[in-house]
């Protein structure tokens, strides 16, 4: 007798309910392994490298037997990524799992009440580094895979998954940019970060901001701080006694914050919650050239901010009004008129775009559907990740993940084991929708 959808779909979930516990103990394995990425700021580099690379050895001695090929790749020595890869039949559309091992460093161990690297389990939620971003959703998909193929599901196009290095960074020349190049790519894509909203777990995101990284610095002239008074004092002598570049920065500062307001009434995009766009000054720095102590007015002030904006406008038109409101806003100061802002722009991180109406949203949808009984809620993601380099090359791409940012790059991190569960059925089911199902 002929297997019917149906019958398919209700072994892959038995498949994913008999084993549970095998899906919990998988990512607690994946969580102990320290996949620091290197070369994040403050991380021992020498401490870190090569971890990425033993967590990806861990997932293809998993699963690499559920696979028609699977290889690690690298561009980097020590820095491997995993790919596996599901030949269909024939005649069917190809899917991409994208999800990457690396996390950031725990900080201070001090502020966790377990280890970053020993998994608990604790009313249904694994505590540990990497437990929402984005361990769960890597081992989603390849439990996805498995739960396909002890299900005895045939799919007519291919099904890829791609375990990659150097997310945490943007180093997707080290990562996704590799496996690609490799061959692993698809008619479309589903990253696998987490995608939860503070009201709903397992959203779809079609879409995320750009990024920029700017700084902006403004000079100072060096003077005695028994002259504080010349400055900030009507009559003083002003500048003839010296400047304080935190003054001006302040103003500059003024001007970031005012250019903020506007764009949280003036930006708008579908899909984005009213002030997503918006610009934060994340780091401030500002003393004398030579001298770190405040008895001298400082000679310069530097202010890094990142700026969201909408993915579909151009980045220099965006670096062009952030420099032109605020050599407006600072006009009015004769000492910022004759001495000017100093722009650089550090980081220009695309966001991508996929349209609503694209097929692999509705496929995705209704694998959700099936998999949760519940509606997906489509919103945009609120941060960056490897969508945007699967995007840039061509793929369609959305993302949908088990865990919650607010979990995320933080102290006591966790993910609800439940959601876990609930992605790999999902993503099981939209495979077999998008790729087909062979007779």
């Amino acid at each position: 007798m002929d297997t019917t959808a149906d019958q398919h779909v209700e072994r892959v979930r038995a498949v994913l309910e008999n084993h549970r516990e095998d899906i919990s103990r998988t990512l607690g394995d994946l969580i102990e392994v320290p996949s620091v990425n290197p070369n994040y700021p403050g991380a021992d580099h020498d401490a870190y490298i090569g971890y990425e690379s033993e967590a990806n050895l861990l997932l293809k001695e998993r699963f690499s037997s559920y696979f028609d090929k699977a290889e690690t790749l690298s561009s980097v020595a020590r820095r491997e990524n995993f790919a596996g890869r599901i030949n269909g039949s024939g005649n069917g559309r190809s899917l991409i799992l994208n999800g990457h091992v690396d996390v950031v460093p725990p900080g201070d161990e001090g502020n966790w009440e377990r280890q970053p690297f020993a998994p608990e389990i604790q009313d249904g939620k694994i505590f540990g580094r990497g437990a929402s971003d984005m361990k769960s959703g890597v081992v989603s998909a390849f439990w996805a895979v498995r739960a396909l193929q002890e299900a005895g599901v045939p799919l007519k196009g291919d099904l890829i998954v791609q375990s990659v290095a150097g997310e945490e960074l943007g180093e997707h020349e080290v990562g996704t940019s590799n496996v690609l190049a490799a061959g692993y790519t698809a008619d479309a894509a589903i990253v696998l970060e987490p995608s939860a909203s503070f009201s709903t777990p397992l959203n779809i995101n079609p879409t995320a901001a750009s990024l920029l990284w700017g700084q902006v610095r403004v000079e100072g002239l060096a003077g005695h701080i028994g002259l504080r008074r010349e400055l900030v004092r009507a009559g003083g002598a002003g500048d003839a006694a010296g400047v304080n570049a935190i003054d001006k920065g302040y103003i500059v500062l003024q001007a970031l914050y005012q250019l903020e307001h506007n764009w949280g009434i003036e930006k708008q995009a579908p899909l984005f919650p009213a002030g997503h766009f918006s610009i934060m000054p994340g780091v401030i720095n500002g003393q004398g050239r030579d001298i770190n102590i405040p008895f001298i007015f400082s000679e310069y002030c530097d202010i890094d901010f990142c700026a969201w904006y909408p993915p579909f406008v151009d980045p220099e038109q965006v670096k062009a009004e952030i420099q032109d409101f605020i050599m407006r806003y600072v006009s009015h100061d004769r000492w910022l008129t004759e001495h000017p802002p100093i722009f650089t722009w550090k980081l220009d991180f695309p966001g991508y775009q996929t349209p609503v109406e694209h097929p692999i949203v509705g496929a995705l949808g209704h694998g959700h559907q099936q998999a949760t009984g519940r509606n997906a809620t489509i919103e945009a993601f609120p941060a960056a990740c490897d969508a945007t380099w699967i995007a840039s090359s061509g793929i369609p791409v959305v993302n949908y993940g088990p865990g919650h940012l607010a979990n995320a790059h933080k102290a006591n991190e966790w993910c609800s084991l439940s959601e876990v569960h609930d992605a790999a059925l999902s993503l099981a089911l939209t495979a077999m929708d998008w790729c087909g199902v062979a007779d």
